[in-house]
C-alpha cells in the first residue's frame, strides 16, 4: 500500500511536468521532490521482495521438513575444461498452488562416454502431474534417445533431445488419457556439452517448449582501459499463440488464436472431455507437453479440428560455442518472471551478483516487487576455465 501511494505521487509528479501550463520556476521543486519519491520507492520494493523471500524460505523449510526431501539450491558440474554452477530460485509467490518445477542435475553419457550436463526450469499449469511427470522421467528418456546415436554430434544431439521430448510427450498423453486430465507444463533446457578433440571448449544447446525463456549475458570487447560492456542476448523465442508462425500452424490446424486477458489458442467449439462438456478451452502458449484436450480435439467431439494438435511439444533447439571470455551466464526462467521485467533488467540484476546461487535469489526478489502474482522461478548457470 505504501508502494502505491509513492506510485501515484510520482505519476502526479510527471502529469504536472509534462502539463504546459505548469509554472516553470516550480519545476526543479517537483523535479527533485520526484527523485525523492523514487528513492523511496526502491527502498519499499526492496523491502517487500526481502520480506517475501522469507516467506518463501519459510514454506520451503516447511515442505522439506514433511516430506525429507531437501531441494538443492546449488549444483555444481565440470564438463570438459568447464565448471558449471547453477544456482536456482523457485517461489509460489501469490498463486494457491506451485506448478512451477526445475531441474540443476541432468547428467547423461555421450556414446563415447563424455558427459553432458543438463538444467530447466518447468512451468506446469492446469495441475501438477504433467510437470512433475517431466521431472521425473525426462533425464532418462533423454538418456535413452542418446546412447542411439553413433556419437556426440550437433545434429545428432538436436535429434536426440527432440525424441526424449516427442517420447517424455507421448508417454505423460497415455496417462491423460487414462484418467482424463488437462494438465500440461513448458519447458526450458540447457544442455552444456564439450566439443570434439582435446580443447576442452563446449557448446550450449537450448530447446525451448512454450514460454519459459534463456537469455545469455554476453560481454563486449572493450578497448584497453575501458570496462565491459553487458548485454543480454535471448537464446529462444516464446511459443505464444500470436506469435506469427505459431498462429498460421494453429488456424492452419482448425483452431483460433484470441485475445482474452492475454492471447490464447482456442478450439473452434465445444468438445466432451472427462463427463464435461467444454464450450471454449484454451491456452496461454502454442507449445507444451501434456494439453491433451487441444493436441486431440477431435478425438473428444470438437468439430473442426484437423489432427495434428492445436499446440505441439517439438522443441526449438538453438546451439551456440561458449567462450568463456565473453559469454557470463545464462538465465532460465518462467513466464512469471519475463512478464514483469526485460531480458536486460535480469541480466543487470545477476550481473551484480557474487553467485549463482545468490544471483537467482535476488532476481526474485526483484521480480515479485515489481507486482508478478505468478509463480516464479530462476535458474542462473555460470561458469568457469579449470583443469581437467
Amino acid at each position: 500500500m505504501a508502494a502505491r501511494v509513492v506510485r501515484e505521487r510520482i505519476m502526479e509528479a510527471d502529469e504536472a511536468l509534462q502539463d504546459e501550463r505548469f509554472a516553470e520556476s516550480q519545476i526543479p521543486a517537483v523535479q527533485n521532490q520526484k527523485a525523492v519519491w523514487e528513492l523511496q520507492l526502491q527502498q519499499l520494493l526492496g523491502e517487500y521482495g526481502q520480506a517475501q523471500e522469507i516467506i518463501e524460505n519459510s514454506k520451503l523449510a516447511k515442505e522439506e521438513k514433511q516430506s525429507g526431501v531437501v531441494k538443492p539450491k546449488l549444483h555444481e558440474v565440470q564438463v570438459g575444461k568447464l565448471l558449471l554452477s547453477a544456482g536456482t530460485a523457485c517461489w509460489q509467490s501469490n498463486k494457491d498452488v506451485q506448478e512451477d518445477r526445475y531441474i540443476i542435475d541432468i547428467e547423461v553419457n555421450a556414446p563415447d562416454g563424455r558427459k553432458l550436463a543438463g538444467f530447466a526450469v518447468l512451468d506446469g499449469h492446469s495441475g501438477s502431474t504433467c510437470v512433475e511427470y517431466i521431472v521425473e522421467k525426462f533425464q532418462a528418456n533423454l538418456q535413452m534417445c542418446l546412447s542411439r546415436k553413433s556419437k556426440l554430434a550437433d545434429e545428432h544431439l538436436t535429434k536426440a533431445v527432440h525424441e526424449a521430448c516427442m517420447h517424455t510427450d507421448e508417454e505423460f498423453l497415455k496417462i491423460a488419457r487414462q484418467t482424463e486430465i488437462l494438465d500440461g507444463s513448458t519447458m526450458i533446457l540447457a544442455l552444456v556439452y564439450p566439443q570434439e578433440g582435446p580443447s576442452g571448449n563446449c557448446k550450449l544447446l537450448v530447446a525451448c517448449i512454450g514460454d519459459s525463456r534463456a537469455v545469455l549475458c554476453k560481454a563486449h570487447d572493450a578497448e584497453q582501459g575501458e570496462q565491459q560492456q553487458l548485454m543480454a542476448v535471448p537464446l529462444s523465442e516464446d511459443h505464444k499463440p500470436n506469435r506469427p508462425d505459431e498462429q498460421r500452424r494453429i488456424e492452419g490446424k482448425g483452431g483460433i488464436v484470441d485475445f482474452e486477458g492475454v492471447w490464447r489458442v482456442f478450439m473452434p467449439g465445444p468438445a466432451k472431455f472427462g463427463g464435461q462438456l467444454y464450450n471454449r478451452w484454451g491456452l496461454a502458449v502454442s507449445r507444451s507437453f501434456g494439453d491433451l484436450l487441444l493436441k486431440e480435439a477431435e478425438k473428444f467431439e470438437c468439430l473442426g479440428v484437423k489432427p495434428g494438435g492445436l499446440v505441439t511439444c517439438v522443441p526449438e533447439i538453438r546451439i551456440m560455442p561458449l567462450n568463456p571470455d565473453t559469454d557470463r551466464f545464462v538465465v532460465l526462467a518462467s513466464d512469471g518472471v519475463w512478464d514483469v521485467i526485460t531480458n536486460e533488467d535480469a541480466v543487470g540484476i545477476c550481473a551484480a551478483q557474487k553467485s549463482a546461487e545468490l544471483a537467482s535469489q535476488r532476481l526474485l526478489r526483484h521480480v515479485y516487487a515489481s507486482n508478478t502474482d505468478d509463480n516464479i522461478t530462476a535458474v542462473v548457470l555460470s561458469w568457469k576455465w579449470v583443469d581437467e
